[in-house]
């Protein structure tokens, strides 16, 4: 059976290949033949990346700096490519791991003393990473599930120096509510203060009631102890709940829905009195009026920045290249205009390690000119995933959660506080309101290894209790493997290389044991889970590496810091040793927010338009 599927594949990947040459054939025949002239581009604003980051900074920067034009460039399709499976929440396991919509990375394999018994060697095994390559980006193929982090998340940045004051949980919370429009029904005045109703992302509560064991997964849990939270991100995040999810009427509802399809309304031309130049609509010219709009590109994959090489004693982007439709591109920028690295945090690092802002000895390791030494790609952070799966044996008790078309079968959270030493948490664990687990329940299979060999159309009634490491102190980082832009960059994810971690993992793990221990789960739902027997804390070390996966939380690689600590950029966003270069996505992030990621992202980049708005007016 083996040898037959590799034989399939070795003839679909020949098949790839020849008609991938005849399309060669076809465009250098197109171009020996070209009537148009290769005309030079320039927009007021490149952002590269049309993902959370970047569809909130081109509709914040087309309605607030006046009389500028935007290119936004995207290496993925259109996310109406994917509508259906994209705008139906019980799809996205689907959407995430679609080879037109996701990128496609894989960890490297990492061995390392064992945690427990330091003398014996252990392998973290190279894992599958979704990363959205899709107008919307992670928006667009996520879980949609909206949360901030913590209070203290956003004051950790902001202890960095008085000019990081901006970056505070005050501050961010004023950007929180203007980006949000909450549709909770007759919220209380609570909810009110830290929630907003007037933004462009749609929020709204679960349209489904929970299926009857997830209510006793709830009881158990309290019986435990977990206090109930109706708002994951209001004065307190720990304790048992549901999640509000980035939906509208039961529908996806990603970042570029919000924002990027606002922006794209907008087209004018400045000055109106002034006549329009046909043969080149994005030249410069004081004699001919500029468009004011955005232009978005798909599938246009970013090779390098351009610097200006006549000034030899600067780093000045003036513009970018880019691969599109069969050939090479160039666009620039206008006087006081920008390049906004808006890639995520394997994308942006892999940008300006390829345009020689990097580690020097990664860099001269790929032949790459090194204009700025900095610790691009460092301090990589993630969100490290195990779950425990149990078996029902009450027959179809879980299958009704899979029919609900506006359920992604992540609804019921929780929040807590993990035992240090990796014993089942206690009550003051549960009560702690700086919580470092985030929990899941859910009747869906989540488990990578076990969907992935799950037969298809085959229904199994299962309860998932997914276990997630909020706040890690293990950090890894990615280099470049080569300077070909196409090809991926290695990931070391260093995943648990800090006893901290395992052992609040282990704790979670054993609570998780429990509560599937505890009735109604054991005794009416006749709940079996894969981990029953007696396990040491090294049989529990082995089954966590072996079981572990991402939540796709990467962040970090690109870090706003003081230079002297690390950093890779400055408090406003703005890349050390370079001018007219900004980096605007998660990447920036100096250590990873308590929570998922979405909704921080968009946050940073709604801050960072009115930064960047603030230089262009100050520009001469």
């Amino acid at each position: 059976m083996a040898l037959d599927l590799k034989t399939k594949l070795d003839k679909e990947l020949k098949d790839d290949a020849e008609i991938r040459n005849l399309w060669l054939e076809g465009i250098h025949n197109r171009d020996h033949r070209q009537t148009f002239k290769k005309i030079n581009e320039f927009y007021d604003f490149i952002i590269v990346g049309a993902g959370t980051a970047g569809c909130v900074l081109a509709r914040e920067l087309i309605y607030n700096i006046p009389n500028i034009n935007i290119l936004v460039l995207e290496a993925g399709p259109p996310n109406i490519q994917v509508n259906d499976i994209m705008r139906s929440p019980c799809a996205y396991p689907s959407v995430s791991r679609t080879i037109e919509t996701d990128w496609g990375y894989y960890t490297e394999n990492q061995k390392m003393p064992g945690i427990v018994d330091p003398t014996k060697e252990v392998l973290n095994k190279g894992i599958n990473y979704s990363r959205g390559k899709v107008i919307g980006g992670c928006s667009t193929v996520n879980a949609m599930i909206y949360t901030r982090g913590q209070k203290a998340d956003y004051d950790l940045w902001a202890a960095q120096g008085p000019e990081y004051k901006i970056w505070d949980y005050d501050h961010c919370l004023e950007a929180y509510k203007a980006v949000e429009n909450n549709t909770r029904k007759s919220p209380d005045e609570e909810f009110k203060k830290y929630h907003g109703f007037n933004g462009l992302l749609y929020v709204q509560d679960g349209q489904n009631d929970f299926d009857d064991i997830i209510k006793d997964v709830i009881k158990v849990v309290k019986n435990l102890g977990i206090p109930y939270n109706n708002d994951f991100n209001g004065v307190r995040q720990n304790g048992v709940g549901r999640y509000q999810h980035t939906m509208k009427d039961g529908k996806r509802f990603s970042l570029a829905d919000g924002y990027l399809t606002d922006a794209l309304k907008k087209v004018e031309t400045y000055p109106p009195s002034k006549p329009f130049d046909i043969g080149s609509p994005h030249g410069l010219s004081d004699n001919a009026a500029k468009f004011v709009a955005v232009n978005v590109k798909s599938f246009a994959h970013m090779l390098n920045i351009i610097w200006d090489e006549e000034k030899k004693d600067e780093n000045v982007a003036i513009g970018v290249k880019y691969f599109y439709d069969g050939r090479v591109h160039k666009s620039f920028i206008a006087p006081k205009g920008e390049v906004i690295i808006c890639g995520g945090a394997f994308n942006s690092p892999q940008i300006l390690m390829l345009s020689g802002i990097g580690p020097k000895n990664n860099l001269e390791e790929n032949n790459i000119k090194v204009r700025k030494e900095l610790p691009v790609g460092r301090n990589l952070f993630d969100h490290p995933s195990c779950c425990i799966t149990a078996k029902v044996s009450v027959p179809n008790s879980t299958s009704t959660s899979q029919l609900h078309y506006s359920s992604s079968g992540l609804e019921l959270g929780m929040f807590y506080k993990g035992d240090i030493k990796g014993k089942v948490p206690s009550q003051e664990h549960f009560l702690d309101e700086r919580p470092d687990i985030q929990f899941h329940a859910s009747t869906n299979l989540l488990d990578p290894v076990a969907r992935a060999n799950a037969k298809s159309g085959k229904k199994n009634d299962v309860l998932t209790l997914v276990s997630t490491l909020n706040l890690p102190s293990s950090v890894g980082h990615l280099e470049l493997r080569s300077s070909n832009p196409f090809i991926h960059p290695k990931i070391f994810l260093n995943y648990y290389e800090k006893p901290d971690d395992l052992y609040l993992m282990m704790s979670s793990l054993k609570l998780s044991r429990e509560i599937f221990k505890q009735p109604p789960l054991s005794t009416v739902w006749g709940v079996e889970s894969d981990v029953d027997k007696e396990m040491s804390d090294e049989d529990w070390e082995h089954y966590i590496r072996k079981k572990a996966f991402s939540s796709s939380h990467a962040c970090g690689t690109v870090k706003m810091a003081p230079e002297s600590k690390g950093g890779c950029v400055n408090h406003r966003l703005q890349v050390y040793g370079t001018k007219n270069l900004r980096v605007v996505d998660a990447s920036i992030f100096p250590t990873i927010p308590a929570g998922n990621l979405n909704a921080p992202t968009a946050v940073v980049a709604w801050k960072a338009s009115r930064l960047i708005e603030e230089d262009y007016k100050n520009k001469a």
